[in-house]
């Protein structure tokens, strides 16, 4: 008796959440060549993420001569593009976007990154932000309009859930917590367009100019 009973708090234990956890290798960007995350046509999309340590410590070498641009660059965790199935991921999308504090590494005149400092309270933290394409303008052109950074700054190896509302002209961000308590919200508004609910899931990327310096992971929830 006593052992089934411990035999089913265990199952529990391993089962609450259904793991799917991505990884980007040292070197890439994609997890894969063709990653596929599946269409969507809801108004409302939702997801559970766990951030895993390697995304808040991954650190550009010393001779890398764009580490600090690269430390800046936000990388991509989950989003969708909207305006059709087929639209490309640089004319119209909305994802939650993060990366590590810029505060736990310093920079020499050149760029270079040239220490990590071991004591930064802010190490085991990432930083979120909400990111969009519209019509082809790109989020980093347009700050704070087409891309507006959180306050809340996520644990490592801590549940959160994340959902997208979409609206014809605009797409509402939330942060919410693992008993889904809304810690937060951002939105983004968009240019008009018939099928603005439709589009496909994109999932976890590392960078813009450089690919991950490490191995950088993160696990969705699949249940």
């Amino acid at each position: 008796m006593f052992f089934l009973i411990g035999l089913s708090i265990l199952f529990a234990a391993n089962h609450a959440y259904a793991l799917d956890c991505k990884v980007v290798k040292q070197g890439q960007h994609f997890i894969s060549t063709l990653p596929f995350y599946g269409f969507k046509q809801d108004l409302v999309l939702t997801t559970r993420i766990r951030f895993n340590e390697s995304m808040a410590r991954y650190l550009f070498p010393p001779t890398e001569s764009k580490g600090r641009s690269c430390s800046l660059s936000w990388n991509q965790v989950w989003g969708a593009t909207r305006c059709g199935y087929l639209t490309s991921t640089q004319m119209d999308l909305d994802r939650f976007v993060w990366r590590r504090p810029s505060s736990c590494l310093q920079y020499d005149s050149k760029g270079y990154v040239v220490n990590e400092y071991d004591d930064c309270p802010e190490k085991n933290l990432i930083e979120l932000a909400a990111s969009a394409y519209d019509n082809g303008l790109k989020p980093f052109e347009h700050p704070g309009v087409l891309l507006k950074e959180f306050t809340t700054k996520l644990q490592i190896n801590t549940w959160y859930n994340f959902k997208l509302i979409f609206e014809d002209t605009k797409t509402t961000y939330q942060l919410l917590d693992e008993s889904n308590q809304l810690l937060e919200s951002q939105f983004i508004n968009h240019h008009s367009c018939e099928q603005f609910n439709f589009g496909m899931i994109h999932g976890l990327y590392f960078g813009g100019e450089c690919p991950a310096p490490q191995d950088v992971s993160v696990c969705y929830d699949s249940s």
